[in-house]
């Protein structure tokens, strides 16, 4: 399913009319190019560097280049210091030697005998002690110093500037060795391609497939994201990628694909040590773009088109507030385009995949509405990113302190329509008790606690619970700890008026812990407490003293003893939301209908 939608996606590209590497070439990023005289010798080897003069590397079509694992193996025109110059520069000559049978038979398909290749010839058959001397005179210590460091090499002719694997004479003789050794053995057994289903000779099965880059925590070479190196992953006699046959076509364009995927941020975002990747089979932007809006955090910058795709997904909560579905808000999408999200995590020298999800934009999108219409709390105006969220669970905010597991289950619920992870719930509820009341509860947290529960309570067809959580503050509510929250955030508004804001602690500061999970053992004396803040407030004391005696109405004759760490969450659920009443505008307050869901 993964290579076939990467290699469709391929092939879309193709019908495009893009510009793709074919059978024959790949992709190269080069950081060196060995300018060559007219009579062979090296005139410059000139490093590529960028604006700031650190060395960069420069994106080139070049002959094909298959994975190189072990031992030695040249490439055509495009290669490491090693191959193009050997001993000539400390390393080793056997790389030069088999760079030279290879370039020498490529040769015998070339006819012209151009200035050119006339330069190339004779670079070929130069020896060591040619090439050192040549070396020494036209090239810096310290360019020498970084070609043995690594990095691939392309060749200029200097007369004129053409790059050697662009000449069209080299690239019809290369094109043709390639065919030749594709041909060969075209004999032998056939074997069907998992990916295309085509029966082609076992000559033209991948043996390796393509390293993918650019994955976070994966090696910088690359790694295999197929790959067979232990008997035990082996069958009927069959070696490396044989076991699971794919055309050495349909490997290429499915790497390419992806790697070309990895190098766009458009295309991918970070949650913790996974890489996600996504695309649509889709030509329009938009419909690409409205899958990045859910996934990539919002940046400075954002677009200031309201009727743009990410404007429109970053004020969903705005919209639903106001009635609007997801149909209605984005009609100018095809609900029927297909949606691919694939994760991927370094293991060694290869990938595993974390999660894989694919679906149409309709159903997408219904599922990220209706997660959106659960995480609808007061106070929360714009839609948050699922990293945004995330983020509420980390000691100081840092991602780093994000288990490895939470983004891809937490995705999969949202893209599932599942219940959240059960383990975001106790993090969160850490880190409410731990941080101070100015930031214990700010409206992510709480609109994740609300759509934890939401969902919980839709799984389990709790319809009296999933009635209960509402947008904004629930007077009818039959969650007694709900009521306490309540209750709560009425006695620290009464302290706060009655101190006029002036306190080092509020009763959140200091009682939170104790009021959320002992209740009988702390409330009678805030309720207490409260009495004198009351008398002592001149100009609020009328108006939160009815505030208190209202949700004292709602509780029973005693507090309850104990609260589990659930009825902790809606006691947190509770609190918020009558901050968020106690605090706003009282014009705005009295408009605002408390069962809004």
């Amino acid at each position: 399913m993964i290579l076939q939608a990467l290699y469709r996606y391929y092939e879309r590209l193709e019908e495009r009319g893009e510009t793709l590497p074919g059978d024959a070439y790949s992709a190269a990023a080069v950081s060196f190019v060995v300018q060559l005289d007219k009579d062979g010798s090296v005139k410059a080897v000139i490093p590529f560097v960028n604006e700031k003069g650190k060395p960069d590397k420069r994106k080139y079509m070049v002959p094909k280049q298959v994975k190189r694992t072990s031992g030695i193996k040249p490439y055509f025109l495009c290669d490491k210091a090693e191959y193009f110059f050997g001993s000539a520069i400390g390393m080793r000559e056997a790389c030069r030697t088999s760079m030279r049978k290879l370039w020498l038979s490529v040769l015998e398909h070339v006819s012209s005998n151009s200035d050119e290749i006339q330069a190339l010839r004779l670079f070929v058959a130069m020896d060591a002690g040619q090439l050192e001397e040549n070396l020494t005179q036209v090239v810096d210590d310290r360019v020498l110093d970084s070609l043995t460091k690594g990095g691939l090499c392309v060749l200029q002719y200097s007369p004129t500037g053409i790059l050697y694997h662009q000449l069209p004479a080299l690239k019809s003789a290369w094109e043709k060795f390639h065919l030749r050794a594709e041909e060969h053995g075209a004999d032998a057994d056939y074997m069907s391609c998992l990916i295309t289903g085509e029966r082609v000779p076992q000559s033209r099965i991948a043996r390796l497939h393509p390293n993918i880059k650019n994955v976070i925590g994966a090696q910088s070479s690359g790694a295999a994201i197929v790959s067979f190196n232990l008997d035990a992953f082996c069958s009927y006699g069959l070696k490396q990628s044989y076991n699971a046959p794919v055309s050495q076509k349909a490997a290429d364009a499915y790497g390419y694909v992806l790697n070309r995927f990895l190098a766009d941020p458009a295309h991918k975002v970070r949650l913790n040590d996974t890489t996600v990747v996504f695309w649509a089979e889709s030509d329009a932007p938009e419909e690409q773009e409205f899958l990045a809006s859910l996934l990539q955090e919002a940046g400075s910058h954002e677009p200031e088109d309201e009727d743009s795709i990410r404007s429109r997904v970053r004020s969903a909560l705005t919209r639903i507030r106001k009635g609007q579905t997801f149909r209605e808000t984005f009609s100018d999408l095809n609900p029927d385009t297909r949606f691919y999200v694939l994760g991927l995590s370094p293991n060694a020298a290869r990938l595993s995949v974390r999660f894989w999800y694919t679906g149409s934009l309709g159903e997408i999108g219904e599922r990220v509405w209706q997660h959106y219409i659960d995480l609808s709390v007061q106070g929360l105006d714009r839609s948050p990113s699922v990293r945004e969220l995330l983020r509420e669970l980390a000691v100081q905010g840092d991602w780093e302190n994000i288990p490895p597991l939470m983004e891809g289950l937490m995705l999969r619920s949202i893209l599932h329509g599942l219940p959240y992870p059960r383990s975001i719930f106790p993090q969160l509820m850490n880190r409410i008790r731990a941080e101070s009341s100015d930031r214990k509860l700010n409206p992510r947290r709480a609109a994740l606690l609300k759509g934890y529960f939401i969902r919980q309570a839709r799984l389990h067809n709790d319809f009296m619970k999933e009635a209960n959580l509402t947008m904004a503050e629930n007077e009818n509510s039959t969650s007694t700890a709900y009521h306490l929250g309540r209750l709560f955030a009425c006695l620290e508004k009464a302290q706060k008026d009655a101190h006029e804001n002036k306190l080092n602690a509020t009763i959140s500061d200091r009682f939170w812990g104790a009021a959320s999970t002992t209740p009988a053992l702390v409330f009678p004396r805030l309720v207490q407490l409260s009495r004198y803040h009351v008398s002592k407030d001149e100009k609020n004391g009328r108006f939160n003293d009815m505030a208190i005696a209202e949700v004292m109405s709602k509780l029973p004759d005693r507090f309850p003893a104990r609260l589990s760490l659930e009825e902790q969450g809606m006691f947190a659920l509770g609190y918020f939301h009558k901050r968020q009443k106690l605090y706003e505008p009282r014009k705005q307050s009295n408009q605002t209908n408390g069962n809004e869901g």
